[in-house]
């Protein structure tokens, strides 16, 4: 066979076009060849199989039936086929596409047999997905299926496993650098930079440590469990954790290389990662409102990122981020991350800029006018159970279950929501015998739960200034003293009085009783009076209850859940609150 022939082309489909032709009329053999330039016995030789036409003829032989190329071809075994079998069937040369896509034909030689995709050609996949008028997605399988692809991945595996080998072994806690010999010799068969090789293997290096500490947990309960029921659970975990650590070296040379051929540079990255920040308000954003250069929006590839036009000329444009566009930053943004670090900050920044938080100005107002400031507790000035909570919850629910307490399916897994959902399914004595059981598990946590960013902070300003304080929440009342007990000296915190979860618990948040009573014990009207918090509950007792309502959200997506819950008032972090305190008192 010669070399550029579509052996996937199929003579009974010409036959069956050929028929079909001028309206269903049919076309005669030498009319057919007349027309393309050829003869008679050629075109019975396509139709019978004894020959096969070259990609221009296909063209040809497509256009005067009027059908597309891809018409006279078998597609029966196109999940196999190659780049260059879906071109050759597609009626396009090699120096065809090479010429549209600006390559060098020993470049695109090397795309189709390799799946190489050069690393100056930013955004090549969608050109070639375009030029054969196919999505992304489909031609990254046909290039994944280049017949030399395999062995570049193959020769990728050797350096990569004597670094893994090396720096996952127990002594080893360095990462390699950009000038190790194995990361140079990836960055060749990759064709990209040292330095981002290194940090990419470095950051799957410290994920495959966390890994394999995990399986060596897993295996001390196997060896050493108090019971065969744990042992045999630590087996199990042990070996699923194992198998998670294969199947993720396994596949690294094929998940780099696909990151690599879709690899943004910077400054359009940048902009998708925003984009991706920005998902969970929802809605479309322009150029003005990220405050980025329209350039930069125009280079992102097209099946990432949706536009419209807008404005009654429709010569402006709104996007958003698409569904493609969220897979390819959930996926690779860990590596996104260490290769352009400085994108980190510059999203945070912009991110809380845009997510629809409170103006300094209107926040100044708020607290001026405030003759009390009440604060939530768990999520706002600590984690209270932390890394424990699963155990906590674990452990009540065994409570609840041996005090023969009714769960529904959907009882929530952390432990007040778990006793909030009780309340109305058990006797006094039980729900007061749980309580009691979490408000010792609450107590205790509370000894060694750590301030969250910008507590001290805080806490220190407002004790310094004139508003009445108290903490309003549905944890109990020796819990958050216990915390407030461990605080530095310099907070005042004999100033904030607590309110811990009432009696009847079906009084707790999002019924506004406690706010109600912590309002009237600090004698503040309740249109002077501010609750400072971070969940629903919080903002719908606040709505319940009358007063306004400030709501924390560090995320984008935990802003959106509290706007919906009408909590349109939400700052990025306790910082911002500090700030502007402090800008108060040294005004007055």
């Amino acid at each position: 066979m010669a070399r550029g022939l579509a052996v996937m082309f199929d003579g009974l489909k010409l036959r069956q076009a050929r028929a079909a032709a001028v309206d269903g009329q049919g076309m005669s053999a030498a009319e057919l060849a007349r027309r393309i330039g050829a003869t008679k016995a050629q075109i019975l030789a396509y139709e019978n199989g004894t020959s096969r036409p070259d990609p221009r003829r296909i063209k040809r032989l497509a256009d005067e039936l009027g059908i597309e190329p891809l018409q006279l071809s078998d597609l029966s075994g196109s999940t196999d086929w190659t780049l260059a079998d879906l071109r050759r069937a597609s009626a396009l040369r090699a120096a065809d596409l090479s010429g549209q896509l600006g390559l060098s034909l020993r470049a695109y030689r090397r795309l189709e047999t390799e799946g190489f995709v050069p690393a100056h050609r930013f955004g090549l996949m969608e050109q070639l997905a375009e030029a054969l008028g196919i999505p992304v997605s489909e031609a990254e399988e046909y290039l994944c299926r280049a017949p030399l692809l395999s062995q570049r991945l193959d020769d990728v595996r050797e350096p990569l496993t004597c670094l893994l080998t090396y720096y996952l072994s127990p002594q080893t806690l360095s990462k390699p650098g950009a000038d190790d010999p194995e990361i140079v010799t990836l960055a060749a068969l990759y064709r990209r930079p040292p330095l981002a090789l290194s940090r990419i293997v470095g950051h799957e290096i410290t994920r495959l440590r966390s890994m394999k500490r995990r399986e060596a947990g897993f295996q001390a309960a196997a060896d050493f469990g108090a019971t065969s029921e744990e042992q045999a659970k630590g087996r199990q975990a042990a070996l699923a954790e194992a198998q998670k650590i294969r199947i993720l070296i396994d596949g690294l040379p094929q998940h780099m290389d696909a990151f690599f051929r879709g690899m943004l540079p910077q400054d359009v990255w940048r902009v998708l990662a925003l984009f991706h920040a920005l998902r969970p308000l929802g809605g479309w954003l322009s150029s003005e409102q990220l405050q980025t250069d329209p350039d930069h929006l125009h280079r992102i590839p097209a099946h990432l990122l949706e536009r419209r036009a807008t404005g009654k000329d429709s010569t402006r444009s709104e996007y958003r981020i698409s569904e493609q566009g969220a897979k390819h930053c959930t996926t690779y943004r860990p590596w996104y991350d260490v290769c352009y670090p400085a994108v980190q900050s510059f999203v945070r920044v912009h991110e809380r800029a845009l997510a629809g938080h409170m103006q300094h100005s209107d926040l100044h107002d708020f607290f001026a006018q405030a003759d009390a400031v009440l604060l939530s507790f768990d999520g706002l000035l600590c984690r209270l159970f932390g890394q424990n909570l699963q155990s906590v919850s674990d452990r009540l629910l065994q409570s609840a279950q041996s005090l023969q307490l009714p769960l529904a399916p959907q009882t929530p897994r952390d432990p007040v929501g778990m006793l909030r959902a009780l309340v109305r399914h058990g006797s006094r004595t039980q729900i007061r015998q749980l309580d009691q059981l979490l408000t010792g598990f609450e107590t205790e946590a509370a000894r060694h739960a750590v301030p969250l960013p910008g507590v001290q902070p805080l806490l220190r300003t407002l004790t310094e200034g004139n508003c009445r304080l108290a903490v309003v929440t549905d944890h109990a009342s020796s819990a958050v003293e216990a915390f407030l007990e461990r605080l530095p000296a310099e907070i005042s915190t004999s100033r904030i009085t607590v309110f811990g979860r009432p009696g009847d618990p079906e009084l707790m948040k999002p019924n506004p009783h406690g706010l109600a009573r912590a309002t009237a014990a600090l004698k503040a009207p309740y249109d002077r009076t501010l609750l400072v918090g971070e969940s629903v509950a919080d903002a719908l007792a606040a709505q319940s209850a009358g007063i306004a309502f400030i709501g924390v959200a560090a995320t984008t997506r935990r802003a959106r859940i509290l706007h919906k819950a009408g909590a349109m008032r939400t700052v990025a972090s306790l910082r911002t609150i500090t700030a502007i305190l402090k800008e108060q008192q040294e005004s007055s």
